[in-house]
């Protein structure tokens, strides 16, 4: 069974979305780690840019996972493993990536001081678990041929 074109266009949607805010996202890495801490303004980008990366890999993870199995992923993090024994993801980037929905939880629910931006401007030095999933995710498009 093919991807629907609704879900095919719903994935190619995600990714353009995760791929412009990995952009903007690397291009804060040169920040000092000082300077991050006391530019509210660029706190607030990175942040809302990590949510709205990982929705977008999220996204694409419910997409593959109800696709393949027909159900909804109990949670965001086990949409992501369910990737990897899906063998779309290989088992130490889904761990990764189910890390990066519980660190969404984190950033989307508190607010304030409540933040811990040590742990923020931490992941924002690496990317690659983000580029390694939509690398995996072509992959995977590629390889049940979605595109033809």
């Amino acid at each position: 069974m093919t991807l629907s074109e609704a879900d095919i266009e719903r994935i190619v949607t995600a990714v353009e979305t995760a791929e412009e805010s990995l952009a903007v996202l690397a291009d804060k890495q040169s920040l000092s780690r000082e300077t991050y801490r006391a530019d509210r303004e660029t706190r607030d980008v990175v942040e809302r840019r990590f949510v709205k990366t990982t929705e977008a890999v999220l996204d694409i993870a419910e997409t593959i996972v109800v696709h393949e199995r027909d159900v909804h992923p109990e949670s965001n993090p086990a949409a992501m493993m369910a990737l990897a024994d899906l063998e779309v993801l290989e088992p130490e980037t889904a761990k990764e990536m189910a890390q990066a929905a519980r660190f969404r939880n984190v950033l989307a629910h508190t607010y304030g001081d409540v933040i811990d931006h040590d742990e923020v401007y931490d992941a924002l030095q690496d990317l690659t678990r983000y580029r390694d999933f939509l690398v995996a995710v072509r992959s995977y498009l590629d390889e049940i041929d979605a595109f033809s």
